[in-house]
């Protein structure tokens, strides 16, 4: 799954508008941000791009680039989907 589809999947997660979710935004300011979201982009990773993500590692993303870099490592590490 490319970038932008990525970015495509997060704004649904959190229930943003198509095209307005911003890289260098930070997580914990989004008004939808909570432990739920988390574990709904978990299973975004799981679902969508058949990969595992450490809960801390994501926890631990300050801004949305790094959970897009989060997710993509992830991809890239485990090659595409069989």
């Amino acid at each position: 799954m490319n970038r932008e589809l990525i970015v495509s999947e997060l704004e649904a997660v959190l229930e943003m508008s198509p095209g307005t979710l911003r890289e260098d935004e930070e997580v914990r300011k989004l008004k939808n941000w909570d432990s739920l979201k988390l574990l709904e982009v978990i299973a975004l990773a799981d679902e969508q791009l058949h990969v595992q993500i450490d809960a801390d590692r994501l926890a631990e993303c300050v801004k949305i680039g790094d959970i897009l870099k989060l997710l993509q490592d992830a991809t890239v590490a485990n090659g595409p989907p069989a």
